[in-house]
């Protein structure tokens, strides 16, 4: 397939022969530099003696000049406020600044010197932050190149070949080995191939027939036909690579689907600067300062509130988790996903093939006879007649246990008894007819005895089998028990690190299991969960998560679409495994892997982000908050905020660093 060569990628103008861009670009990045060297040097300039005195006010001048050009042509991020909250505050002190020394005020230079200083601190806020969002301009910039390919879209009788931002959904698109899936999709009948489930995977995953895959994910061998769910901009990573009125993790244009801490701070600055100078404003004046200096102190306190630093390294924090989730798999269906899944202070773990591996093996086969007796497996034909029922009877089924008991009546070259009217019952078990009309019932303890078979010959062995967490299905033919079997189903591999990382985070997981109130205790110790939900049917999973949100807790259920539906649909935050590409709309949280530690991910990752954003703004509130205290109380003057600013800006920058996603 020939990769379509995205606009982003192609090479300037200038390296075709022309010289501008390179040109302006340099400008543009030296411009900020020269405006902080101006702004300081009208601090410092009068200790070269008073004739250099005289080149304070058109250095200050000549620093807002460039934070007004900066600001005005310079594309401002989603998460800053708007671009006069900070230029207002400015632009107005070098009004006073210039009326002061026309005026030969007495502060004429300390008005001059908060002008620099303002300057200098706007321009040096916006290279910090610039610098701190490499990282993650950078993760946008590989992925929108990794999806800037071309698609073979099935039309009519043929293929064609298109750009996959031109594939529509419903459409049928066909990827051969070592080419990247254009589209988010389900694999359609007939594909089946090694992936790397997303960009960047460290992982090889099997896909076959209605597997969900993403757009980004390399198949490396095999060959897949994917039905298209997702196509152009909606893709799943492809959104993180929009402008930014269009991300996920913030919008400017959007603000209602926006990160609510973001939104929240951004108003608050843009709407609160203003009563911020009208109150240092209001203290100077009543300690009988000038016009000019009161003037001076409102244009302070709008600049120390127009905490621009804060505001954007809470936009930061969640535009890096993003990034993060990203790189393990994990798609957000919107910032409110996101922040929902920020806020879960419960996690619903369902075990089978999410803690467990939802492959169980026969460990224990026995029969029972008519005193009690129990025959072992050197009773070759009661066990032989035991597994040839229970094999029988789930013939038609396709839950795992089924596949334990059929794999194991090959591996012992049991032939499976001849079984009518099968029926399953979710959860429970199954029953048939034996060839003489005798009813089979296979199951648990529970469903046998709601089909009224006394089960109690057989409850010491049960109980002593779950204990070691293992499950036990009793058969019982004629109304009759006549044996058992023990099924165990191991830790899928980072299920501890899961479920720790939960405890890391202050999320209290919640074991949600059908087992046995036995089985799931063994297990649960094993993964160090305390609270566990054991012998809950799939039909009731749902009205049991709804009921751990009842004290208003936030619940979140971790699990497979295709088997936990009813818990994953009544929690607060689903993350539905293996589900990334999917339909649209179904799921909040979305992985592209079958790894119960990515689970664990979807939640923590934003709630560090949140954690590291509230820090962030409350450091550098509080540092601003002081300043513009410390002027209205006449304990400081206006040049200290603009100081206080930037190294607010150090502090916040510093807090909110990328989340970690190592799975361990």
């Amino acid at each position: 397939m020939t990769e379509v060569e995205p606009v982003a990628v192609r090479a300037p103008a200038s390296r075709r022969g022309g010289g501008e861009a390179p040109s302006g670009a340099r400008l543009a990045a030296a411009a900020p530099v020269v405006g902080i060297f101006a702004g300081v040097l009208a601090c410092v300039v009068s200790l070269a003696g008073a004739p250099a005195g005289a080149l304070r006010l058109p250095l200050a001048l000549a620093a807002a000049a460039v934070v007004l050009a900066h600001r005005l042509l310079a594309p401002r991020d989603a998460g800053e406020p708007g671009r006069w909250v900070v230029l207002g505050p400015i632009l107005a002190a070098s009004i006073v600044a210039t009326v002061s020394a026309v005026l030969h005020d007495a502060h004429a230079d300390v008005h001059s010197s908060f002008v620099g200083l303002a300057a200098a601190s706007a321009l040096t806020v916006d290279v910090l932050l610039a610098r701190a969002r490499r990282d993650v301009l950078a993760a946008r910039a590989r992925t929108s190149r990794a999806l800037a390919v071309g698609a073979r879209v099935v039309r009519g009788e043929g293929v064609v070949e298109v750009d996959a931002a031109l594939v529509k959904p419903g459409e049928q698109v066909v990827v051969e080995a070592g080419e990247t899936i254009p589209v988010d999709g389900i694999v359609v009948a007939g594909g089946k191939a090694e992936v790397a489930p997303w960009h960047d995977s460290p992982l090889l995953v099997q896909k076959a027939e209605g597997d969900a895959v993403v757009a980004g994910a390399v198949v490396v061998s095999g060959r897949l036909r994917v039905n298209a769910t997702f196509s152009g901009a909606e893709r799943a990573w492809f959104r993180l690579t929009q402008p930014a009125s269009s991300r996920a993790d913030h919008a400017a244009s959007a603000i209602e689907t926006a990160a609510p801490l973001v939104v929240f701070v951004r108003r608050f600055v843009e709407r609160g600067a203003p009563a911020a100078a009208l109150l240092v404003a209001g203290a100077v004046y009543a300690d009988n300062g000038s016009w000019l200096d009161v003037a001076i102190a409102a244009c302070g306190g709008g600049h120390a509130l127009a905490a621009v630093a804060c505001v954007s390294a809470a936009a930061l924090a969640h535009a890096r988790g993003h990034a993060a989730a990203q790189r393990r798999g994990i798609v957000y269906k919107d910032a409110e996903a996101f922040d929902a899944a920020a806020r879960a202070d419960v996690a619903v773990v369902c075990s089978r093939g999410t803690i467990l591996l939802g492959e169980p093996e026969i460990v224990v086969v026995e029969a029972i006879t008519k005193d009690g007796a129990r025959e072992r497996v050197t009773a070759k034909e009661e066990v032989a007649r035991v597994l040839a029922i229970a094999a029988g009877a789930e013939m038609s089924s396709t839950h795992p246990f089924a596949s334990a008991i059929l794999r194991e009546a090959r591996a012992r070259d049991v032939r499976p008894d001849n079984m009518r009217s099968a029926r399953g019952h979710s959860g429970l078990g199954v029953t048939a007819l034996a060839a003489n009309g005798d009813r089979v019932i296979v199951g648990s303890r529970a469903f046998l005895l709601q089909e009224r078979v006394s089960v109690a010959i057989a409850d010491a062995r049960t109980s002593e089998l779950e204990a070691e967490g293992r499950s036990v299905l009793l058969v019982a033919v004629g109304g009759r028990l006549v044996g058992l079997l023990a099924l165990q189903d191991g830790l899928r591999p980072g299920a501890r690190a899961a479920v720790q990382k939960l405890h890391d985070a202050r999320i209290e997981p919640v074991l949600l299991s059908g087992e046995a109130r036995e089985t799931s205790e063994t297990i649960a110790r094993a993964l160090d969960i305390e609270h566990v939900r054991p012998e809950i049917l799939p039909m009731d999973r749902g009205a049991e998560v709804r009921a751990l949100a009842d004290g208003g807790r936030v619940v979140a259920a971790l699990g497979h679409a295709s088997t936990d539906d009813g818990a994953l649909g009544a929690a607060d935050v689903s993350v539905a495994m293996e589900a990334a590409g999917s339909a649209p709309g179904e799921w909040g949280v979305a992985l592209a892997s079958d790894d119960v530690r990515d689970a664990a991910l979807a939640l923590t990752i934003p709630r560090a982000c949140r954690d590291r954003a509230r820090v962030a703004v409350i450091v550098g509130g509080l540092t601003q908050a002081l300043g513009a205290l410390g002027i209205g109380f006449g304990i400081a003057p206006p040049a200290v905020v603009p100081v206080l600013g930037v190294l607010a800006a150090v502090a916040v920058v510093s807090i909110v660093r990328a989340p970690s996603v190592d799975p361990e």
